[in-house]
């Protein structure tokens, strides 16, 4: 009673309306089939007539190929629409973005990409409340409820640094998600979560994949029990096998894998019984048709469906999988998917024993003038490589002053001299997969003890 009563009272505080959401969201998984497309149908025909009236890019492209937001009656007349790219996106970002709105009154975020050049986009408020009742409302299926405390393992970021021990405690107990940082990964603090742990009580856990998966094993490995969990959900990269089994064995409950991007947040959800149901009130898959491979896997073309002030409209993000038409045996009404994605994030180990997980590194670029994309390459653990690609027309003066920033921040990572070599290329390797990676190292990511 205590959880729900401050969950409330921070939603109040924040101006969110998460709660309101989560209540209006909550029955749409039982409708039936049937019902779930009129629902997509519905929705997806309001984002369309605002794209059409309000969306510089939407009016133009609707004109040129004589689209009607009125004329589309079904899921299938979507196709006359043409492909979303992010380069697209990155030339036209600013006739992407709704007239009834500036900027200004948006959240700016940014994304890597199969391709390695990083994305810039936009969400308003209201998404991101809707997105969050999204997740609340998967936590839900294993026991969760509204004021539950949450263990969250996600990247912090330089306001988080900066707030002083006592703010984030309180900000962190009153919004009722308790956020531990994968940036700083080691031992000692495994140790520290697990203090942590034993005195906020989470009574789920969110967050990167690696990250849950390695303090499970750490916990395993010095046989450290804590109190059973309701549920664990894990995201932005691939769930193993054998991560899933270390989760579900630490923590004594169901393992949730979940799918989802930046750009498109709550794509698909795992449920109880093992199998991945599309979010079909937030987003509409479709299978470019023009690339399906032997295996039936084909890359997906995402369409938010409560995204207006940015709309996402077949919007291909380079992850592959199969629609499936078969019911699941939860009883769900959401259409099920089959997800082959291999999102690999490395983890990067210092002197002293230091380990930060990948996306660290991601997040000193994004939104940097002048690089184009580029790769930390960490050689030893006091050796690390950075290419670095210019955009076209880079200015010296940015590029440097950018560079020597992510240099002396990756140097503050560890108490012994790194060497930090920055190195301008034309072009970065793919992965034999077609893949870019951001982040490699070269260093075996042991146990410390």
């Amino acid at each position: 009673m205590i959880g729900r009563a401050l969950f409330h009272l921070a939603e109040r505080i924040r101006g969110a309306h998460t709660y309101e959401a989560l209540r209006a969201l909550r029955g749409n998984p039982q409708l039936s089939r049937a019902d779930v497309v009129n629902l997509q149908v519905e929705m997806l025909r309001r984002v369309l007539q605002h794209a059409e009236q309000h969306v510089p890019y939407y009016r133009e492209l609707f004109a040129q190929h004589g689209i009607r937001a009125k004329d589309v009656r079904s899921l299938a007349d979507l196709r006359c629409i043409p492909i979303l790219t992010k380069d697209i996106i990155r030339s036209r970002l600013d006739d992407l973005i709704s007239t009834t709105t500036t900027k200004a009154q948006l959240l700016r975020f940014h994304s890597g990409g199969s391709t390695g050049v990083p994305l810039t986009f936009y969400h308003s408020k209201q998404y991101v409340d809707e997105s969050r009742a999204a997740d609340y409302r998967a936590l839900e299926q294993c026991g969760w409820r509204p004021g539950g405390m949450i263990a969250i393992f996600w990247g912090f970021n330089d306001k988080l640094y900066r707030m002083p021990r006592w703010e984030f405690e309180v900000r962190q107990y009153l919004r009722r998600w308790y956020q531990l940082d994968p940036f700083t990964a080691d031992a000692s603090a495994m140790r520290d979560w697990v203090n942590r742990w034993r005195r906020i009580r989470p009574v789920v856990v969110y967050g990167y994949a690696s990250t849950v998966s390695r303090f499970a094993s750490f916990l395993l490995e010095h046989d450290i029990s804590l109190p059973p969990l309701k549920g664990v959900f894990t995201t932005a990269e691939k769930l193993h096998p054998a991560q899933r089994d270390a989760i579900q064995r630490a923590f004594q409950c169901h393992a949730f894998d979940c799918y989802g991007s930046s750009e498109i947040r709550n794509i698909a959800h795992e449920c109880r019984d093992g199998r991945m149901h599309v979010d079909a009130d937030f987003a509409l898959i479709e299978h470019d048709e023009t690339a399906i491979g032997s295996d039936g896997t084909a890359p997906f073309l995402l369409t938010s469906l409560r995204s207006f002030d940015m709309p996402f409209v077949r919007y291909r993000n380079e992850d592959c999988g199969r629609l499936l038409d078969d019911a699941c045996s939860c009883g769900s009404g959401f259409p099920l998917i089959d997800l082959n994605i291999s999102r690999v994030t490395d983890h990067f180990i210092f002197p002293g024993g230091r380990i930060v997980h990948g996306e660290y590194f991601t997040h000193l670029f994004y939104g940097a003038d002048g690089v184009e994309t580029f790769q930390f390459h960490q050689l030893t653990p006091t050796r690390m490589v950075v290419y670095v690609v210019p955009s076209a027309g880079a200015k010296r003066e940015a590029l440097r002053s950018t560079t020597a920033r992510i240099v002396a921040e990756v140097s503050a990572l560890s108490r012994e001299p790194i060497l930090v070599d920055v190195r301008e290329v034309t072009s970065i390797p793919l992965t034999a997969a077609g893949k870019h990676r951001f982040t490699r190292s070269d260093v075996p990511l042991q146990a410390t003890a």
